[in-house]
């Protein structure tokens, strides 16, 4: 719903400059289009690399 809204105040913006209302309305439909699809898979974060150990201290 919030998305709607901020697609609408986009809209409503974009109508002062005069564009195509047939124009805004396409691109409406596409963000709706849009927001049916599945998100992309996330790729997993790269792991560190491992860290090396201390030299052990001599008595």
């Amino acid at each position: 719903m919030q998305r709607l809204s901020s697609v609408l105040t986009r809209v409503r913006a974009e109508t002062k400059s005069a564009k195509d209302p047939r124009t805004i309305f396409r691109e409406f439909l596409a963000h709706l289009a849009g927001a049916h699809r599945k998100p992309a898979a996330r790729r997993a974060a790269p792991k560190p690399p491992p860290r090396k150990r201390s030299a052990k201290r001599a008595k």
